[in-house]
């Protein structure tokens, strides 16, 4: 199944634009590099300075988010009073890591911690009386949340009500009134004590979070920056799609520089068993994003996150390469389920229908297969999504939406009539009354319809440049390669080329899925693969490409390639 999809090139700088880029070395020449800055907010030759910066300088003072003094000396309380922390935390990556961070850093300073990571299937997302109830069997008297707990008024009431506090940390909006936590760390949330004036605002992960309170905690008891955590708050970063800009983008920088080298067994497991046989090299944003991360939710997807919690925390060598290899086999079942609920969706929707959202039926499905097909859904169409299932009498659903409909401001519409219910602008849950479902939807149509009003009915893909492939040289794979770590707000450099000249193509993988085409470069050979392209009409003549710049190590070299996001005969 294809659609056709919309190519746009960004607008040129202003002419004349310069920005200073010796400090990169001689190869770097030509108006392409400063282009791709500008396109990522870089103006000045100080934003330049920024934008490459190394080192562990650029990490903001944590005791300027919310309630962050007060979390923390409520932690070393405990720690110095030989109380038990529970930590709860979500399912999904960003939680995962954030409980691993806090776990680390609290048995690090000597306490005692307990970890609670519901099941998606029996609990859903959030703190739950059940839960609250498990960490008061085990002797807790402090729980520390991790990416949740900001709208737990109920179970942060229920936890005070059996002696036990609670401290917040979060990222996500809040749409109750304030629950009666200790502190709530949250970006997005007023401080309880004194108003800050200071003028931070990082849009941070669950595990953004998580890594600024150790940051803190380690400063109130006279520890070193905590960088051995750092990889664990890249991971969360990069999975829960943050905006990769201010000190977002130093926790993934210097998150994968020690990542390469990390001494946690678990985490060097997990990289090990990701990669391709012979590949090596400085992890990049996009091993995580495809490889480290699926095999980490794979589990949770599937019910049960307790390995992943457990491969983030383990101190043993044997214990973590067990546990890699558990993760790999489950990633493997989750993608032969994710195939069968995508047949099962195709047949429930037409690319080209006028309906301004896409709705599919997944009963009998794993839960946490809907969030990831939805996106797919997106993805193909450019089309809110909705992935639904009905369980006794709910329908339970997750949501993927575009850069027009605001996912989180249309369903808010509807919180009094959800069971559960939270998310983003781009990405939502929800469980409902199935005779209410429809009714939803319907206002999720009105709004989506209005948002692309005079918009293109196509799925845009957004390019960078133009530029003929006999410009690229090895110093443009360089620079872009420089110019890691890339995630949201942070994309990766897209090119286009138009009339290239195909020497060599066929298709791999099973069934002809993907696509691997050469070009010729005046007398240069330049090799590509497009995945999931296999099925594209190519016509015998020349073509148009979009694509990245892809650089990788295997076996002690260096190659260079491009990765095809979208081919078509050229019209020139």
């Amino acid at each position: 199944m294809t659609l056709d999809r919309k190519w746009q090139i960004a607008e040129p700088p202003p002419p004349g634009f310069r920005l200073d880029l010796g400090f990169l070395g001689s190869g770097v020449r030509g108006p392409l590099p400063a282009l791709l800055l500008w396109n990522r907010g870089v103006r000045t030759d100080a934003d330049v300075e920024r934008y490459f910066s190394t080192g562990l300088n650029d990490f903001l003072d944590p005791f300027q988010l919310p309630d962050m003094e007060i979390a923390a000396d409520r932690i070393v309380s405990a720690v110095e009073n030989g109380e038990t922390v529970g930590v709860f935390g979500d399912f999904d990556v960003d939680g995962l890591t954030g409980t691993a961070i806090m776990l680390r850093i609290i048995r690090t300073l000597g306490g005692k911690a307990v970890p609670y990571i519901p099941n998606r299937e029996n609990d859903g997302h959030g703190l739950s009386n059940q839960a609250v109830d498990s960490f008061s069997d085990a002797g807790v008297s402090l729980i520390t949340t991790v990416d949740t707990g900001s709208t737990a008024v109920e179970e942060i009431s229920y936890a005070k009500s059996k002696g036990i506090d609670t401290v917040v940390t979060d990222h996500h909006l809040i749409e109750t009134e304030r629950p009666d936590a200790v502190a709530i760390v949250n970006p997005h949330v007023e401080s309880s004590g004194e108003t800050d004036d200071s003028d931070q605002s990082v849009d941070y992960s669950g595990a953004g979070v998580a890594f600024k309170l150790a940051q803190a905690l380690c400063a109130a008891t006279g520890r070193d920056f905590p960088e051995e955590l750092l990889p664990l708050a890249a991971l969360g970063t990069i999975a829960d799609i943050v905006p990769l800009v201010s000190e977002n983008r130093s926790l993934v920088r210097e998150g994968l520089r020690v990542l390469g080298q990390t001494d946690l067994p678990g985490l060097r497991s997990l990289l090990d068993i990701s990669r391709a046989p012979g590949a090596s090299g400085r992890p990049t944003a996009e091993l995580i994003s495809f490889y480290m991360a699926p095999r980490l939710n794979a589990p949770g997807r599937m019910g049960d996150a307790e390995p992943s919690l457990q491969i983030l925390s383990t101190d043993d060598v044997m214990e973590a390469r067990a546990l890699a290899e558990r993760l790999d086999s489950e990633n493997n079942k989750r993608r032969l389920l994710s195939e069968k609920a995508w047949e099962h969706a195709s047949s429930q929707f037409d690319v080209n229908s006028d309906d301004p959202i896409v709705v599919v039926n997944c009963d009998g499905f794993p839960m946490g297969i809907l969030g990831p097909l939805a996106g797919r859904l997106n993805e193909l169409t450019g089309k809110p999504s909705v992935a639904y299932q009905l369980v006794d009498g709910f329908a339970r659903a997750s949501c993927r939406s575009n850069i027009v409909l605001d996912l989180h401001a249309a369903l808010s519409n509807h919180a009094d009539k959800f069971e559960r219910f939270g998310g983003h602008a781009r990405a939502a849950g929800f469980s409902i009354k199935h005779d209410l479902l429809d009714n939803l939807l319907e206002d999720l149509r009105r709004h989506a319809a209005w948002g692309v009003l005079g918009a293109s009915p196509l799925p845009t893909m957004h390019a960078d440049a133009e530029v003929r492939l006999t410009d690229l040289t090895v110093s443009t794979w360089n620079f872009v390669a420089a110019m890691e770590p890339f995630g949201e707000a942070n994309g990766k450099p897209v090119l286009v080329t138009y009339g290239a000249t195909p020497i060599d193509v066929r298709t791999v993988g099973a069934g002809g899925k993907h696509l691997r085409i050469s070009f010729e470069a005046d007398g240069r050979r330049i090799d590509s693969i497009g995945f999931s392209l296999g099925d594209k009409p190519l016509g015998s003549g020349k073509v148009d490409i979009i694509y990245e710049l892809r650089s990788e190590i295997w076996r002690g070299k260096t190659r260079h390639q491009l990765g095809l996001r979208d081919i078509r005969p050229s019209k020139s």
